[in-house]
Parts: C-alpha cells; structure tokens; sequence
C-alpha cells in the first residue's frame, strides 16, 4: 500500500507541475470553511481520486476540497491534502506538495506519502518504517541545523514568545508556507523546531507528515503536550502543532507554557 500512495503522491506531482504557470489555475470556484477552492486545487483532488478508483479500493475518503466521502463497506479512510501550499505554488516560489494518509476505519495508521511538488522528493511510511525516497528512514540523533519554523498571530504572542524563550543558544526563524513539509523538514533533521498555533491547520493539512513522523520517534504534540489525533469524520481544526527532535526543548516549552499565568 506504501509504494502504491507513493506512485500518486509523485505522479499527482508531475501533473501539478506540468500546470504550473498556465492561467486560471487561481480561479476560485468554491469555499469550505474559512478557505477557498481553486481550479487548481480541484484538478489536483480529482487526479488522486481518479488514481484510487483505478485501484478499484473501497476507501472512505476525507480529502480538503470536497470533504467527507463516504463509501459504505470501506475497510479504510484516505485523508488527503491534493495541494499544500496552494499560495506558493500559484507565485512560483517551489515549496508545495501532495499528502495522503491512509488509516483503518478503528484509526490505525496503515501507510501514507507526502511528494514535493517541484523537488519530487518523497516521504513515505508503513506499518513498520518510514521511508525517504523510497529509502528506510531510520531518524536522526540531532538536527543538521538550529532553523526554527514559526508560525503564530498576535492573538498568540504570549505562547509563541514562550515557546521560544525555551530555545538555548541561536537559531534562525523562516516562514516557508507548507505545514507538511515544514514538519518534514523538522522530523528529517533540517529543522530544529515547527509550530503552528495560529488555530488554522486542518487534520488533512499534517495526517500524512505526523504519521512519518511519529515513525521516527518524533511525536507531533499540541500546546498543552498532548499527542496530536487524526479525526477521521471530515475536515477539522488542530488548533496547535509543535514539533521537535530535541526531546529536552519539547520539555522546556510545556513546562514554560504550564507556567504562563492564565
């Protein structure tokens, strides 16, 4: 089931980038929540969905356009992402990919990938490993660089302000506009910290990064220090994600943030 997520998550890619540049792909044709739909979204869900059915699977999906698809007798549940960094892609800048997490109907991780778009790097996972490249993956001791990916808004100073006060020593903050290969980049060692607490991501957003993830032995966690769940039932909110390696910063940050005054 791995190398079959990991054929669309690249071929899904390969089409996203032989579109890029074309006009119209940034009409937007519908709304689902507080976001909208492009053209170029749709086009992106519709190729994966085409390539599942193929597979002729009986898959209940939840996919971040159209939501909650429901097939009766499905023995799994696809969460799907078809474009992260829908914003970056429309502006040329080359950060963006394609996510599918593939669980059972009790909530078990079964396998999933994540493709760069541009790159056409991948990062796949089973029940067992997790892989880059189609490579094992077996982790990282310590993180390659001190790159912190922040993202936070004014309503969420305080926190954020305390999560990094709980960095020692120097790093560089970046705002790279893709929250599954951000967490990637984190869980792969090319990143010391990620989070989000903004109250904007969607479980489709990170199903697929927080599972290859937490093959690694790096637990995405939300500010109160809990694990993160996926919720299978449709599109949701994951109010906060941090991330790390350095398993002594994640224990610094939760034992600042429980001593914020309320």
């Amino acid at each position: 089931m791995r190398e079959l997520l990991e054929k669309i998550t690249k071929e899904t890619s390969a089409y996203l980038r032989e579109l890029s540049g074309r006009e119209g792909l940034d009409k937007v044709i519908g709304t689902h929540g507080d976001d909208t739909t492009k053209v170029v979204d749709r086009l992106a869900e519709d190729f994966i969905l085409e390539n599942l059915k193929k597979e002729d699977l009986r898959i209940t999906v939840v996919t971040e356009e159209t939501g909650f698809i429901e097939r009766s007798g499905s023995e799994y549940v696809a969460v799907i992402d078809p474009l992260d960094g829908s914003t970056n892609y429309l502006n040329g800048i080359t950060w963006a990919g394609v996510s599918i997490a593939l669980f059972k109907r009790d909530g078990s991780p079964v396998a999933g990938a994540v493709s760069e778009i541009f790159s056409g790097r991948t990062y796949s996972y089973d029940q067992e490993r997790a892989y880059v490249d189609g490579r094992i993956f077996t982790g990282i001791s310590n993180p390659r660089t001190r790159i912190v990916l922040s993202y936070f808004d004014r309503s969420r100073l305080r926190e954020a302000m305390g999560i990094l006060s709980a960095i020692e020593g120097s790093y560089k903050t970046r705002n790279l506009g893709s929250a599954s290969l951000d967490m990637l980049l984190t869980c792969t060692g090319r990143a010391y910290l990620f989070f989000d607490i903004r109250n904007k991501l969607r479980n489709v957003d990170i199903a697929s990064s927080s599972n290859f993830c937490k093959k690694v032995s790096i637990n995405p966690m939300s500010l109160e220090g809990k694990s993160i769940d996926i919720n299978l039932e449709g599109v949701t909110t994951i109010k906060s994600v941090v991330v790390s390696p350095d398993s002594s910063l994640l224990r610094r940050i939760f034992s600042g943030l429980r001593a914020l005054p309320s």
